[in-house]
């Protein structure tokens, strides 16, 4: 049986079998999409593909090694496709296609590690990217790269489905609603990756596309399983959110959520029986209220600026107290971003171990997808 995953890293029991099923070409890369649009109980997807598709996704940008891609990719099956909606953004239609184009047709051999942080590289200029929006110190900030969290939450939920090895990976520090609530990865360049191992025992490849409003992964390899599903438990230690008053040409305003923690299962079925199980607990931190105010004028030296009747001249409103972005594991130190890191500090439980020590899901993380 695979065990179960808390905030620390726990040995995971690999399950090893010959599973068959329908050989696809260099399609069906339709088959078992799941929207991500909150996960409820019951939510599965990776289970047997129920049609071919075309040799390529729609849209799909090639990736490096064209013809390694096709020869891995020549009697695959559909491991499992996941794909993210998300609102239209130009910064973030962007950045999602940059990080696609650079995952797209990537094969990794059985024991190999695929790392986000590598495949993709930095979110800088230089590497195609533009500044978007992401979650610093518990609030929306501009920074390089952001939106590129929907492709590491696709690829997630898409390893996940497949039934392969997750090494590292962590939640954003608070919930974001379009997201499957305890499954969803974000990456900080420096601090924190998405990184998982293919343990199927054969090589599998990535297929990626992405339109305006949509991201897709899927992974192409040999069934170890029938099916592969997520059941999600309630919400439980729900903490309200605060609210805060921020100055400045900077400030993002951002709605109230509040925060909780979560446990999702991860059930493995093969001949129609359940044959592994295993739990992944996730801590999110309440999202506060931002209210944006102008900041004050600044003063000319020597100048008096007239007061109006009743008030008291003083510097601008400063920030109110608020939660802070996400609450640290026992025992845990946070990792300070790394300069040029897309934001906030490393999740203190997604730690880089070994193959055989996987991170768990969570908080705090920066980059908003």
């Amino acid at each position: 049986m695979r065990r179960a995953h808390d905030r620390t890293a726990t040995t995971r029991i690999a399950l090893m079998a010959a599973g068959t099923a329908a050989v696809l070409g260099l399609g069906g890369l339709s088959a078992g999409t799941a929207a991500a649009a909150g996960g409820p109980t019951g939510d599965r997807t990776g289970g047997r593909p129920a049609a071919t598709a075309t040799a390529a996704t729609p849209g799909a940008t090639p990736g490096a090694t064209p013809g390694a891609t096709a020869e891995a990719a020549v009697g695959q099956q559909v491991l499992s496709s996941f794909t993210v909606a998300y609102p239209a953004a130009p910064y973030r239609t962007h950045n999602i296609a940059r990080a696609v184009e650079l995952i797209n047709g990537a094969v990794v051999q059985q024991g190999d590690i695929w790392s986000f942080n590598q495949a993709v590289g930095e979110r800088t200029e230089e590497n195609g990217f533009v500044d978007g929006i992401m979650i610093n110190d518990g609030r929306y900030v501009k920074s390089p790269g952001g939106g590129v969290s929907a492709v590491a939450t696709t690829m997630y939920n898409a390893m996940f489905f497949a039934g392969l090895k997750p090494i590292e990976h962590g939640a954003h520090s608070f919930y974001i609603e379009r997201y499957p609530e305890g499954r969803e990865a974000t990456v900080a360049w420096g601090t924190l990756d998405l990184r998982w191992q293919n343990d199927s025992g054969h090589p599998v490849t990535v297929r990626a596309s992405s339109t305006a409003t949509s991201v897709t992964v899927t992974l192409l390899g040999t069934r170890q399983y029938d099916e592969v599903r997520a059941t999600k438990g309630p919400r439980t230690l729900v903490t309200p959110p605060g609210k805060r008053t921020v100055a400045g040409p900077t400030c993002e305003a951002q709605t109230p959520l509040e925060g909780f923690d979560v446990s999702v299962d991860r059930v493995f079925v093969r001949g129609g029986h359940e044959v592994g199980r295993e739990t992944f607990r996730t801590h999110y931190t309440p999202r506060d209220e931002v209210v944006c105010v102008p900041e004050s004028p600044t003063a000319t030296p020597g100048a008096t600026a007239p007061a109006s009747p009743g008030a008291t001249p003083g510097p601008a409103t400063p920030a109110a107290p608020g939660t802070p972005g996400a609450t640290t594991a026992p025992g845990a130190t946070p990792t300070p971003a790394a300069p040029g890191a897309e934001g906030a500090p490393a999740s203190p439980g997604a730690t880089s171990g070994a193959p055989t020590a996987p991170a768990t899901s969570a908080a705090p993380a920066p980059d908003l997808g």
